[in-house]
């Protein structure tokens, strides 16, 4: 059984260790290479998994600035080389998108207290930020869809796709968190047992 400050200890470990992670340099750069490569697979890169899962791991100023980023350079090639037309309409879905964007990254960046002390809270919460951030860009959508569509249709059979594409990206960013935060909880564990 786990006596008290030995939990106590563990909960600064996993804290501290998020945070060195968050605060890196390593971690906001990754996702933004990963967000920028995307965009040699898809047309519209991955912007709720980006968003929610750099919510959850970054500090909130790196969370809303690193998946804006990755939206301007999934905006610019879009424009620049997709030929995206130089639209109103256009515009204003790529404008659309960039708020979306922003809404799911500050969402997931509020962190909550259960999710920044164990293992099972910060899991809970990035499975939380991912799904909700899903139904808030994609309830956004949802609202002007009608007015921006042209005519086309957003049935369920294309959000089952975008949920799935989103889920896929959003846990192999997980995944790949998950790797390096234990990491770094080891690394952390071998210093203060040398000391």
């Amino acid at each position: 059984m786990t006596s008290v400050p030995e939990l106590r200890s563990e909960t600064q470990g996993f804290e501290a260790a998020w945070r060195s992670l968050a605060h890196s340099r390593f971690l906001p750069f990754t996702l933004l290479a990963l967000g920028t490569a995307s965009n040699a697979v898809y047309a519209h890169s991955p912007l709720v998994a980006f968003a929610a899962l750099s919510g959850v791991t970054l500090s909130r100023r790196r969370a809303i600035a690193i998946p804006l980023l990755i939206w301007l350079v999934n905006q610019s090639i879009g424009f620049g080389l997709r030929g995206y037309p130089l639209t109103a309409t256009a515009f204003t879905w790529g404008a659309l998108m960039g708020f979306g964007t922003l809404l799911v990254a500050g969402f997931a960046s509020w962190r909550p207290r259960f999710s920044q002390t164990s293992w099972a809270g910060h899991f809970l919460w990035m499975a939380i930020a991912l799904l909700g951030g899903f139904v808030l860009y994609q309830g956004l959508i949802a609202l002007a869809y009608p007015l921006l569509a042209d005519g086309h249709r957003m049935g369920w059979d294309i959000i089952s796709k975008l949920l799935l594409k989103q889920l896929v990206w959003g846990g192999a960013i997980a995944l790949g968190h998950t790797v390096l935060l234990r990491r770094s909880l080891i690394n952390r564990r071998t210093i203060h047992s040398s000391l």
